[in-house]
C-alpha cells in the first residue's frame, strides 16, 4: 500500500490536533527522515473557485513575508514550505522541541513578577522585530509561546494572520481585545493578548479564568479589573499591565519599545546593578590597556554604548514608517537617532534601506558602507550595499558585495539573487543562471528568482526551460500576474498567438491596470488582424495613462497597418510632444508621411531620427527608401551601406541581406525583380 505524501514529501507521523478550522500534524521529509516538521491544514471556508483564487493570492503573500521574518530572528518560528492540495492551505512550520507557555502558567501557581518581567521583555523584543515588518501576531496566547529545549529561549509560533486570511474566523477571544473582534486589527492589538497572558501568568489563571476576568469589567470604563491593595503587586508594574490591556486601543501603548522602556523603569535597581558591573569591568580592561600601551602608543578600549529609551522608540516609529512605505518619515526618525548615536550601525542600515526605496542610491549605498564600518560581519549591510550600486550601475563592485554577504551567509538565497541580477546587467548569463537556481533550491518558492531565471533564458534562446520557470512561477501562486505575461512574451516569440493572448488576458485580469499585457496583447490582436480589439487595448492603456508614450507609437504602427495613415501620424505626432527625441516616432511618421505622398516631410523625419541616433539602421534605410525615390542615387547608396553595417552589427540577416539588395541594384549589378523594391520604409517599435 502505498502512503500518501503531503506535496509529495512530507510523510504524517502523528495527528496533534484535529480542529474544526485546522489540523495540525508531526511530519517528517520523506527524504530526510531524521528531520521533524509541523504541518498545519487550514480548512477554507469557501468553496467558491474564485474565492479561492484570491485567497491562495493573499495566502501566498503572507506566507512570503513570514518566511523571510523566520530568517531574521531566530525566536520566530521558522516557515519552511507553503503549499495548497486538493483546495485546502497547508503551511509546514520549523518543530521546536520544548514546551509551551500552558506549562508554566498554571492555575493556583502564579508566577513571581521578576519572571512576568523577564516573560514580557522577552516576547516584547521580538514583536518589535514582528511589527517592524508591518505584521502582527493576532493571536499571541500561552500554547503559541514556546520555551525552547536547547537554550531556555522564548520562540513565538503560529501566527494568527494566516488563520484569518483563509477561514475568516476567530478563537481564543479571552486574549483578544474588541477592535480585533470588530476585524479592526492593530499593533498594539498583540500588546492587549500578551498582557493578558502576563496577568494570567501574575495570578495564575487558567483560560477560563481569563475569560471570567474579562467579564468582569468596569461599568463606567469598560476596563478589566483584575488587581486591588490587597494583592501583593508591584504597583508599577500594574499600571504597566492596565495599559497594556486598555479597552480602547488609543490610549494603550502603540509600540512593544513604549512597553519595554516602562518595564526598564521598574528593574531600576537591576540596571544600577549592571552599571556598577560595567564600571569594575572597565577599570579592569583600562588598567590591562595601560600595560599594553607603554611603548606601543595609546590603546583605545572601545564598549558599546547603550541605547537610551528614547533613541529605541524613536528607531522603532522610523521601522513601522518604513514598514507602511513612509520611507520619508523613516529617513527622518533615522537621521535623529543617527545623529545621537552615531555608532548605530542598525540606524544605519535601516536608513539606508529608506533611501533605497527612495531611489537615492548614492546615501543608500554610504549608509550601507558605514553600517559596514562599524559592523564588519553584517552579510545584510553587504546585501543592501550591492543593491544600491546595482541600482548605480556599478555591478562588479555590487557582485563583489553580494560575493561577500555569501561568505557570511552561504544560506542566504537572496544574495545569489541579488548577484545574479548583476551578473544579467553585464551578460555573465552562466554566472547569472547559476545564481538564480541556486537562490531557487535553497528557496523552493522563490518566485523572483524563477521569474529573471525564465527572462533570461528566453534572452538566451532556450524558450522552452522558460516557459517552465514561469510554469512553475504559476504554480505556487496562481495570481502571480508578472509570470502571465513573461509566458505571454516567449509564447508570443513562438508564434503561439493564441497561447500569448490567453496569458495577457490571464494577467490582465488579475491586474487591470497592468499597462505591458495591454499592449502586446494588443500587437498581437493586431498581428491578427483584430481591429476593433486591438484599437481598445490601446486605447485602454492611454485612459490609465495618458503620457504612455509607446502606446501611441504602437497605436499608430496598428492604424499604418490598415491605411489609416492619418490617424498614425497623428499618434506619432503626440508622442514626439510628449518626448520630442523619440526615434521610433520620427521614423515611423516618415513612413507614413511617404505613403501620403508628401516625401520632403518623410526625409526631414529620417534625417531627424538620424540626427538623435547616428546608429538608428532603419532609419538610414528608410531615408535611402526616400533618397531612391529622389532619383537622389548616391545619397541612397551611403544610407543603404551604413544601415547594412548597422545591421550586419546587431545580427539582423534578413534586414542586412534587403539594404544590401538595394545597393546592389542601384549600382546596376543586378536587375530588380518585378515588384521587389520597396514601397514603404521599415517600421520601428520602441
Amino acid at each position: 500500500m502505498r502512503i500518501h505524501l503531503l506535496d509529495g514529501r512530507y510523510r504524517i507521523l502523528k495527528v496533534l490536533n484535529d480542529g474544526e478550522k485546522e489540523k495540525i500534524y508531526l511530519a517528517e521529509d520523506a527524504n530526510l527522515p531524521s528531520s521533524r516538521f509541523i504541518v498545519r491544514q487550514l480548512r477554507s471556508s469557501s468553496s467558491n473557485p474564485q474565492a479561492l483564487t484570491i485567497l491562495h493570492r493573499l495566502f501566498a503573500s503572507k506566507t512570503a513575508t513570514l518566511e523571510k521574518l523566520g530568517q531574521e530572528n531566530d525566536q520566530i518560528q521558522k516557515l519552511i514550505a507553503y503549499f495548497e492540495e486538493n483546495e485546502e492551505f497547508y503551511i509546514v512550520h520549523e518543530f521546536i522541541p520544548g514546551n509551551p507557555l500552558t506549562n508554566e502558567i498554571i492555575q493556583g501557581k502564579p508566577l513571581s513578577e521578576d519572571q512576568v518581567i523577564n516573560l514580557l521583555s522577552e516576547i516584547l523584543q521580538i514583536l518589535v522585530i514582528v511589527h517592524s515588518y508591518g505584521i502582527i501576531h493576532r493571536d499571541i496566547k500561552p500554547a503559541n509561546i514556546i520555551r525552547r529545549e536547547s537554550d531556555q529561549k522564548l520562540v513565538l509560533v503560529d501566527f494568527g494572520i494566516l488563520n484569518e486570511a483563509i477561514t475568516n474566523t476567530v478563537d481564543h477571544l479571552e486574549y483578544m481585545p474588541i477592535e480585533q473582534i470588530n476585524d479592526n486589527v492593530k499593533y498594539n492589538s498583540d500588546i492587549y493578548a500578551l498582557g493578558i497572558v502576563a496577568i494570567a501568568a501574575l495570578l495564575g489563571l487558567s483560560e477560563n479564568e481569563i475569560s471570567k476576568l474579562r467579564s468582569q469589567k468596569n461599568r463606567l470604563t469598560g476596563e478589566i479589573v483584575w488587581w486591588n491593595k490587597n494583592l501583593k503587586v508591584n504597583r508599577k508594574l500594574a499600571i504597566v499591565l492596565n495599559k497594556m490591556v486598555r479597552f480602547d486601543y488609543r490610549k494603550r501603548y502603540q509600540y512593544a519599545t513604549e512597553v519595554l522602556d516602562d518595564l526598564k523603569k521598574i528593574a531600576n535597581v537591576e540596571h544600577e546593578q549592571q552599571k556598577q558591573h560595567q564600571k569594575k569591568l572597565l577599570l579592569v580592561l583600562t588598567g590591562v590597556a595601560s600595560c599594553i600601551a607603554i611603548g606601543v602608543g595609546v590603546w583605545q578600549l572601545r564598549l558599546p554604548k547603550p541605547v537610551s529609551d528614547a533613541q529605541q522608540t524613536l528607531y522603532q516609529k522610523g521601522l513601522n514608517k518604513y514598514a507602511t512605505g513612509n520611507y520619508e518619515g523613516a529617513v527622518e526618525d533615522l537621521n535623529q537617532v543617527i545623529q545621537s548615536d552615531p555608532q548605530n550601525a542598525l540606524a544605519y542600515n535601516k536608513r539606508g534601506d529608506a533611501y533605497y526605496r527612495l531611489g537615492d542610491y548614492e546615501q543608500a549605498q554610504a549608509d550601507s558602507s558605514q553600517a559596514i564600518l562599524l559592523n564588519p560581519q553584517d552579510g545584510n549591510a553587504y546585501f543592501d550595499r550591492g543593491f544600491a550600486l546595482s541600482g548605480l550601475g556599478k555591478y562588479k563592485e555590487a557582485i563583489a558585495d553580494y560575493t561577500q554577504a555569501i561568505k557570511l551567509n552561504s544560506e542566504d538565497a537572496y544574495a545569489y539573487y541579488g548577484r545574479g541580477l548583476a551578473r544579467a546587467q553585464l551578460k555573465d548569463n552562466k554566472g547569472a543562471i547559476g545564481d538564480f537556481s541556486k537562490a531557487i533550491a535553497l528557496k523552493p518558492q522563490y518566485t523572483e528568482a524563477y521569474l529573471q531565471r525564465g527572462i533570461l533564458r528566453r534572452r538566451l534562446r532556450q524558450r522552452l526551460e522558460a516557459i517552465k520557470d514561469f510554469d512553475t512561477i504559476i504554480k505556487i501562486n496562481p495570481s502571480d500576474a508578472k509570470a502571465y505575461y513573461q509566458r505571454g512574451l516567449t509564447q508570443s516569440i513562438n508564434n503561439q498567438k493564441h497561447a500569448a493572448l490567453k496569458d495577457y488576458t490571464d494577467a490582465i485580469n488579475i491586474n487591470p491596470k497592468y499597462i505591458e499585457a495591454y499592449l502586446n496583447r494588443g500587437d498581437v490582436y493586431s498581428d491578427l488582424g483584430n481591429k476593433v480589439e486591438a484599437t481598445e487595448d490601446y486605447n485602454t492603456i492611454l485612459q490609465i495613462d495618458p503620457k504612455f508614450i509607446a502606446a501611441y507609437i504602437h497605436r499608430g504602427i496598428h492604424r499604418f497597418s490598415f491605411g489609416d495613415y492619418k490617424g498614425a501620424i497623428e499618434d506619432y505626432t503626440e508622442a514626439l510632444q510628449l518626448d520630442p527625441n523619440d526615434v521610433a516616432a520620427y521614423n515611423n511618421r516618415g513612413n507614413a508621411y511617404l505613403e501620403l505622398g508628401n516625401k520632403k516631410a518623410a526625409n526631414q523625419d529620417y534625417s531627424r531620427a538620424i540626427a538623435i541616433n547616428g546608429n538608428n539602421a532603419l532609419a538610414y534605410y528608410n531615408r535611402g527608401v526616400i533618397r531612391t525615390k529622389q532619383k537622389n542615387k548616391q545619397g541612397a547608396i551611403a544610407d543603404f551601406k551604413k544601415a547594412a553595417k548597422l545591421f550586419q552589427q546587431r545580427g539582423e540577416k534578413d534586414s542586412y541581406q534587403d539594404a544590401q539588395r538595394e545597393i546592389a541594384i542601384l549600382q546596376n549589378k543586378s536587375a530588380p525583380a518585378k515588384n521587389s523594391r520597396p514601397k514603404s520604409g521599415k517600421t520601428e517599435k520602441n
